[in-house]
């Protein structure tokens, strides 16, 4: 904050990033938005297989229950 004696004080207005900061945040934030799709595809995928783990469960034991008759 700059202050003067003969004015109030105010807030310096922030510098804007240069064009190699820019490009490293833009960089920094595809990397992080890459990460975040990785995250969410190894989630599905987990989940896919759980869901084939609870059909093929149910294939499973709907066939035990036909061995039966």
């Amino acid at each position: 904050m700059t202050t003067h004696p003969e004015r109030v004080a105010s807030p310096q207005s922030p510098s804007l990033p240069d064009r190699r900061e820019r490009r490293a945040v833009s960089q920094s934030v595809m990397e992080l938005r890459v990460a975040i799709l990785e995250c969410r595809v190894a989630a599905l995928e987990e989940q896919l297989e759980a869901e084939r783990e609870r059909r093929q469960a149910v294939v499973d034991r709907y066939e035990r229950l036909l061995a039966e008759r």
